[in-house]
């Protein structure tokens, strides 16, 4: 009898092992794309209608970066500098929060440098009210070139030389992230450099998750809440204050974004807005949550009409019912198609970011 126990014993130790083995693997993150960056567009003294006013009312001179790739990127920990090959004038790039360090696919981000407080004391590097800051200046008095590095400090992209750039005249790329260096006819930070007007956009529903066990949202309260991805297709940002969320197609102007707070409404261009479906009520938290076992989610411009709408279940429905930690999502952000990205594969749910 003792030693039929001892087998069994062993046997189950063995399975139990093998089984342990076999459990999937979370996915390891994807590499950043940081040759993907560019250095787009720089100023040395910006004057008329300055991007940024510094706290001694004076424009702070900004160096604009652009992803001229097909992902979106995390730039925080990159380096910059305009003394290339000295590293002990480069400036690491801060970590943020709310992703204002990611550049979406085709999207641009401006970097603020050597702006001052009222005191006239330079603001150190950091991230303040969403703005990227840079404790470095630019200046045309000199030969002088800008370089990024990835967080290793490897080279990425170096730009053109703009000794004696005239002030209020901007440098950048003829063709954005490919082209040559020249003086422009228009400063465009955060647009493209052709000088036009940047093409406008629409919201679309890019992404969304109804039973959510393991994914942490941004701006949620760590209690794992449904969501829903807005996506901006143009290369301007739009204040989706006032617009309307809803898990009914029938009732349009279920849930009313804010409309007093821009900063936490608007979506940046190719850029991304999650509302959180938890219940709550309140700022991008909506009055519902999404059901997991299907149903219908839209959004509204005026809370009348529907502006885009989906049913989603597991057969017959608009979209597929993506399942517990799975999401449906549009199949590369904006596009027609979609697809559900499952936990665990190469293709995981992203909400807030661009679509793997």
């Amino acid at each position: 009898m003792k030693k039929y126990l001892f087998i069994t014993v062993i046997t189950a130790l063995f399975l139990s092992s093998c089984v342990k083995d076999e459990q999937p693997q979370p996915a390891p993150p994807a590499p950043e794309n940081y040759s993907d960056i560019t250095i787009n567009e720089l100023i040395t003294k910006d004057l008329t209608n300055p991007y940024y006013v510094d706290g001694m009312g004076e424009g702070a001179d900004w160096i604009e970066l652009y992803n001229k790739g097909n992902k979106a990127v995390n730039i925080a920990g990159m380096w910059v500098t305009d003394n290339p090959g000295t590293e002990a004038d480069y400036v690491q790039i801060p970590e943020g929060s709310d992703n204002v360090t990611i550049i979406p696919p085709k999207g641009f981000i401006v970097l603020i440098c050597g702006a001052s407080d009222s005191g006239g004391t330079d603001i150190p590097t950091s991230i303040t009210d969403g703005k990227i800051f840079l404790d470095m200046g630019l200046s045309a008095s000199k030969d002088n070139k800008v370089a990024i590095y990835t967080p290793d400090k490897t080279e990425v992209d170096i730009s053109g030389d703009f000794n004696g750039l005239e002030d209020d005249k901007s440098f950048g790329r003829t063709v954005d992230g490919t082209g040559d260096w020249a003086t422009l006819a228009a400063k465009t930070p955060g647009a493209p450099n052709d000088g036009s007007a940047p093409a406008e956009g629409t919201l679309v529903i890019n992404e969304f998750m109804a039973s959510n066990n393991s994914w942490n949202v941004p701006g949620d309260n760590g209690d794992y809440p449904d969501w829903m991805e807005i996506y901006n297709t143009g290369e301007t940002a739009i204040d989706m204050g006032g617009w309307y969320v809803t898990d009914a197609l029938d009732d349009p102007g279920k849930y009313q974004l804010p409309t007093d707070n821009p900063d936490l409404t608007t979506v940046p261009p190719h850029g991304f807005l999650v509302i959180i479906c938890d219940g709550t009520g309140e700022g991008l938290h909506a009055s519902f949550k999404l059901s997991g076992g299907g149903e219908e989610i839209g959004i509204s411009k005026d809370g009348i009409t529907i502006t885009e709408g989906y049913s989603f279940c597991d057969t017959g429905c608009d979209l597929m019912n993506p399942g517990t930690d799975n999401s449906t999502g549009r199949d590369g952000d904006g596009n027609a198609s979609w697809v559900v990205y499952k936990m665990g594969s190469s293709r995981e749910p992203s909400p807030g970011q661009a679509n793997n």
